[in-house]
């Protein structure tokens, strides 16, 4: 088995993307961990930005992405580890591979799903796309 030293762990603040990262935290204790949160505003409300602006919808789209990575971090603390955190925007499974690609990140780990059904029947699938397009071995936690 290669030895693993750089895990990008996709969250979305989801049971299933919580589940994840504690798996990677305990599973490989001495690799380096960075959580990786994709801003994706087809999630966020069209009419929200009709309303309040593309501006404010951005600022409010980033501020719920520092609570989400703080809440991983959270859990890094529970496990008594340190992640680093990253941020990007886009469509989370072409950021996600993206970002392992850039990163040299040695393998990905993510969970099955983390939007509803209805959504990801509509948009398609995070991990399907990240497993059928990443750089290096995926982990997908069920």
């Amino acid at each position: 088995m290669p030895n693993i030293e750089r895990l990008l762990v996709a969250f979305d603040g989801t049971p299933l993307a919580e589940k994840a990262l504690e798996h990677a935290l305990t599973a490989y204790p001495e690799a380096e961990i960075t959580v990786l949160h994709v801003i994706d505003y087809v999630e966020e409300s069209y009419a929200g930005e009709a309303l309040i602006g593309s501006t404010e919808l951005r600022e409010r789209a980033q501020d719920r992405s520092s609570e989400v990575l703080a809440a991983a971090e959270d859990v890094a603390d529970e496990y008594d580890r340190e992640v680093s955190t990253a941020t990007r925007a886009g469509k989370p499974g072409r950021e996600i591979v993206d970002y392992a690609a850039e990163h040299d990140v040695d393998t990905i780990v993510l969970g099955s799903h983390g939007r509803s059904p209805i959504t990801r029947v509509l948009l398609g699938s995070v991990a399907e796309t990240v497993v059928r397009r990443a750089p290096t071995p995926v982990l997908v936690v069920r």
